[in-house]
């Protein structure tokens, strides 16, 4: 039995597998062994596809990546949103006009954030090893490759800046989904941190100039999405 599982063993199985006990059990549970027991294989069986652990970490950053690009894809091959028509963010009067914001760049860049974000709320375990490893392993690349071929069947061409882009976006979603989904290092402090009285206890200039800061905080109106897509909006005005 063992060794039809080994001959029916293939990267992708392997790969679903790895994602799914770092989903149930955390990134730090994730070994060979704790992998081989949960495929009913031993160790050696993964060597072919994978040499060591390191490889197999970019495997699954890489299943993320493809989670990713097969929701961007889907909306883009089902025209879930047309860049001709799908409207964005209104400027304010410090902003650069609409149709800078509607271009077809600023409606794919955000598209594909969105469904990054959400890639990384399902695997909330992924999320570091993502932002640790950057997209540099030729199937990782093979991936976006195949993004840029499709948004040119779709009859967009990327410029010289669309992989510089890509990457910062990727950077600042994955930075962003990290501080909503990933626990405190060292663990969460029993007691919430009281920034009235945090604050009260400042200097009276130093309070002052902080207040305007975090004054949403103090008054219970911080909204974290509205804060993301605030981000991504003046990252992608400054690319336009």
């Amino acid at each position: 039995m063992p060794q039809s599982k080994q001959r029916a063993l293939s990267r992708e199985i392997i790969l679903s597998t790895a994602l799914d006990l770092v989903d149930e059990e955390g990134l730090s549970a994730l070994s060979l062994r704790s992998l081989g027991k949960r495929l009913g294989v031993s160790q050696a069986a993964f060597y072919r596809h994978f040499p060591d652990k390191a490889a197999l970490l970019e495997g699954i950053a890489e299943q993320v990546w493809r989670l990713t690009f097969e929701s961007f894809l889907d909306r883009v091959d089902t025209g879930a949103f047309d860049p001709e028509s799908t409207p964005a963010p209104t400027p304010t009067a410090s902003e650069p006009p609409e149709d800078a914001l509607a271009s077809p760049l600023s409606i794919y860049m955000r598209t594909y954030a969105h469904c990054l974000a959400q890639t990384l709320r399902s695997h909330p375990g992924a999320v570091m090893l993502l932002l640790t490893h950057p997209m540099s392993t030729p199937e990782q690349l093979a991936l976006l490759a195949q993004v840029f071929v499709t948004l040119a069947r779709h009859g967009f061409t990327p410029n010289a800046d669309m992989l510089g882009l890509v990457n910062a976006v990727s950077i600042y979603t994955t930075a962003f989904i990290a501080a909503e989904v990933v626990p405190p290092v060292g663990g969460s402090p029993e007691q919430p941190v009281d920034l009235s009285a945090a604050s009260a206890a400042l200097d009276p200039e130093e309070a002052q100039a902080l207040r305007p800061l975090i004054e949403d905080l103090l008054d219970g109106r911080y909204d974290f999405n509205a804060q993301f897509e605030r981000g991504l909006e003046a990252i992608l005005r400054g690319w336009n």
